[in-house]
């Protein structure tokens, strides 16, 4: 145990040596099922008020492993073509913490009868947390490794736009835009956010009344680490039950990646999804890597709840796929 916490904790010592090389946005294998955290203008789409959560744990049974858990509601103004939400979001890697919250709005502008872009916007406010007691310094006094808790609170904002019609959606979204204009060098070691590009699609075929096939991708980059890109394909019973898998892999386009466990990170990914009475759907990954680090024997899970709370009224033309 205590050799797997030292190789993660010497992994974030790396990442801030190396000018924090690695990804740092949390990972979401359940994107398909959990757009509002990903992309701000995805805020109302279900035109009802909606209410998820999501949990996550990577290498299960190891301490100091990553481990991230978000909260969030969104619900929609008719009159005023408006989606409006709160996103809450605590991550943690090791002795790094961040916790975030951000208020979402999205105007909905309609194109056709069945065709919509939506223009979205998080603001929001962040609070990273470095705890040097927690790492293990490679020698006596380790410049690279702070002596106590390393605190730094800067606001954030994530833009995005969000196209959808009732088979197909597409979606671009931009976080961390406003954080590399400050100067949040406070002469103590911390981990600088960079600002990420995500890219989404999806497209919903209907194979008979009682299945649908539903194939959808996400790409990943902040511009100095090798991107990464998942694809996935579920299967969808009786508009109740989703069964799909996804393969996860680096793009390492620009060869950023500066080792081997970067360059061929690469990982595959079981999913369920199950919508019980007429409001709740309940979700799980399980996440498999094929190669790149890879402590042997521990698993990484996801877990996700939402509501969806009945409509007082009809407001949809289309059916909301996704």
């Amino acid at each position: 145990m205590r050799k797997f916490k030292f190789l993660i904790l010497i992994g974030l010592i790396c990442s801030l040596s190396m000018e924090s090389k690695g990804q740092q946005v949390p990972q979401f294998s359940q994107y398909m099922f959990n757009p509002l955290f990903i992309n701000p203008a995805y805020t109302g789409y279900k035109e009802q008020l909606y209410v998820q959560s999501y949990y996550r744990k990577q290498w299960a049974g190891v301490e100091g492993s990553p481990e991230t858990f978000a909260l969030g509601a969104d619900g929609f103004l008719p009159n005023q073509r408006l989606g409006v939400g709160l996103v809450g979001l605590t991550d943690r890697l090791g002795a790094q913490r961040t916790n975030a919250i951000y208020g979402n709005i999205a105007y909905h502008l309609r194109l056709g009868e069945e065709n919509y872009l939506s223009f979205g916007m998080g603001i929001g406010f962040v609070n990273s947390m470095l705890d040097g007691a927690q790492l293990i310094p490679g020698t006596d006094n380790d410049p690279s490794v702070p002596g106590a808790k390393n605190t730094v609170n800067y606001p954030d904002l994530k833009l995005g736009m969000f196209y959808y019609a009732s088979k197909f959606y597409a979606g671009l979204a931009v976080d961390n835009v406003t954080s590399p204009l400050f100067d949040l060098d406070n002469g103590e070691v911390i981990i600088e956010p960079r600002s990420h590009l995500n890219v989404t699609a999806g497209y919903w075929i209907d194979f008979s009344y009682a299945v649908a096939f539903k194939p959808s991708v996400m790409y990943m980059d902040d511009f100095k680490a090798p991107a990464r890109l998942d694809v996935n394909a579920s299967f969808i019973f009786f508009d109740k039950f989703w069964l799909g898998a996804s393969y996860r892999t680096a793009v390492n386009y620009k060869d950023q990646a500066f080792n081997e466990a970067m360059r061929n990170n690469t990982a595959v990914v079981g999913l369920f999804e199950v919508f019980i009475g007429e409001g709740l759907r309940v979700g799980y990954a399980y996440d498999h890597q094929i190669n790149g680090f890879n402590p042997r024997g521990f698993s990484t899970h996801d877990i996700s709840i939402g509501y969806l709370f009945p409509p007082k009224r009809i407001k949809s033309i289309s059916p909301r796929n996704f």
